[in-house]
């Protein structure tokens, strides 16, 4: 077993799960647009109700135990210690599965519409494979091994999404029910990780052998609670957006009904609401794909005690962060209502989302808040910050729904994760010293606003009528925005020459700059 590789090995194979990431989350941001568009916003949210418990197992096999597993063996762990981990979380996972199975019903009922009870039971088979494909991805990303990772990922993702095409083939062609559309739909998830399983099965990166060994010290009950712990800090950062999607499948319904709409009228209201999801998805795969890259380096400065380099790159990582999301966020906004009637046929509660895709800004600088103090092992403030978030969600739902309908539903999230970063942020700062921010958003609201003001100039010149004219107009207002924020890079001192260099194509940037001067 290897426990070394050379240094440009690995930073391809980080590109490679990287990219392999980017396709499988646009895969998913994307296939809700024909969903929606055949299936109507019901359809769209009976999917949605039940989308984020499959979303809990996708988080899990793909980010938080692979990411554990390796923070806790590293490039040293033994076959027969994977192997122990495999089958205490393939345990875990089947009690997960029966239990969402035999009370399906009954969680149905919960959230309000018994008819989703068999969409849970199909979303409980995914995590039959939990186990078998957490410790896989993480022996593999603990030996730098990336590829075979990345393929699984692609795998799984494009069998889900190909049986959802089948679902909305059949539901056409067949005449079937919205919710039975769904349990198909849900249950593509399930046959995702069966195919990804399979794959990396027959690669067999070690032995299925559970015998004791002398070398066994990683496996003692001390180490099991700190790998629990590790899977869910990582699953926290990932499961924010996941979250609070839960909370609404809970309360929207039953804060609509008691406004006096029907299950109907209301389960199309959420199904508007649920746009949104796809939307934020598009904005926080430009955000984590530039967020987080100067994490590694903050790692090895804290392990040498370096408070320069220390409090650069906390600063740089922030600002990077901040930049992205709010360009990201605001970039949504202006472009919602073309989005909406573009991809979803009509502009319903355009305000609503454009509300609800501040989201994107928050979430960002959470992910990177979690980030920053997980380095200084500060897991307790992580997860008081969450759990405050996830009930201050749910209060504001119950609160704001039946008097302003789905805006309230968008105000409460926004409101609830500002109320998340705020404790997380208060506790990154007694960690690091952030230097020039006031200059820096300054500077960045002045951008913000001549971006906001591009974009709808030339939305108001090009007039379109139909979708096909509105893609177009929407390519050119979004190509205006990244103009205007690569421009405000170049001419401004938004981020510096040292932070530019961490960045893709950084250096392209770095040398425009110094072409102005």
């Amino acid at each position: 077993m290897k426990s070394k590789i050379d240094k440009p090995s690995a930073f391809n194979g980080v590109v490679v799960l990287t990219l392999a990431l980017i396709v499988v989350k646009i895969l998913s941001a994307i296939y809700r647009v024909p969903y929606q568009n055949i299936l109507g916003d019901e359809g769209l949210y009976a999917y949605q109700q039940i989308y984020p418990i499959v979303a809990l197992g996708v988080i899990l096999t793909m980010n938080a135990i692979p990411s554990a597993v390796t923070q806790i063996f590293g490039g040293d762990g033994h076959a027969h210690q994977y192997m122990k981990v495999l089958v205490r979380l393939q345990i875990f996972s089947a009690i997960f599965f029966l239990m969402l199975f035999i009370c399906a019903k009954w969680i149905a009922t919960f959230m309000g519409d018994v008819n989703l009870a068999p969409m849970l039971r199909a979303a409980s088979f995914s995590f039959l494979f939990v186990g078998i494909l957490g410790t896989y991805r993480g022996y593999y990303q603990a030996q730098q091994n990336m590829n075979i990772p990345a393929i699984s990922q692609v795998i799984e993702q494009f069998i889900r999404v190909g049986i959802i095409i089948v679902a909305i083939v059949l539901f056409v062609t067949q005449q079937w029910s919205l919710y039975a559309t769904g349990a198909l739909a849900i249950a593509g998830s399930a046959f995702g990780f069966l195919a990804s399983s399979m794959y990396l099965l027959l690669k067999r990166p070690f032995k299925w052998n559970v015998l004791k060994s002398q070398d066994d010290v990683n496996t003692n009950a001390i180490a099991w609670r700190k790998l629990a712990l590790s899977i869910v800090i990582f699953a926290v950062s990932q499961l924010i957006v996941i979250v609070w999607q839960v909370v609404d499948s809970f309360t929207v319904i039953h804060a609509l009904q008691r406004t006096g709409l029907s299950l109907q009228a209301a389960a199309t209201q959420k199904g508007i609401y649920d746009r949104g999801a796809s939307f934020i998805q598009i904005g926080l795969i430009v955000t984590t794909t530039f967020c987080f890259v100067l994490i590694p380096l903050l790692t090895d400065a804290i392990k040498v005690n370096n408070n320069v380099r220390i409090n650069r790159y906390a600063n740089a990582s922030v600002k990077i962060t901040i930049l992205f999301s709010v360009a990201a966020g605001i970039g949504l906004i202006n472009l919602l209502p073309i989005m909406n009637s573009v991809f979803f046929k009509t502009d319903s509660q355009t305000g609503t989302l454009a509300v609800y895709m501040l989201t994107v800004i928050f979430v960002s600088l959470i992910m990177m808040d979690i980030a920053l103090l997980q380095v200084q092992n500060q897991v307790r403030s992580i997860l008081l910050a969450f759990l405050i978030g996830v009930i201050s969600k749910a209060i504001l739902n119950v609160l704001l729904i039946p008097q302003l309908f789905m805006l309230g539903g968008s105000i409460s999230t926004v409101l609830s994760l500002i109320l998340f970063a705020t404790i997380l942020h208060f506790r990154v700062s007694k960690y690091y010293r952030f230097r020039k921010m006031q200059n820096f958003v300054l500077k960045l609201i002045v951008t913000m606003l001549i971006l906001s003001i591009a974009v709808q100039l030339a939305m108001w010149l090009i007039p379109t009528q139909g979708r096909v004219a509105g893609l177009m107009e929407l390519i050119v207002a979004a190509s205006i925005g990244v103009t205007v924020i690569i421009i405000a890079i170049i001419h401004t001192q938004l981020l510096s020459y040292k932070e530019l260099k961490h960045l893709p194509l950084g250096d392209k940037l770095i040398y425009m700059k110094r072409g102005e001067r």
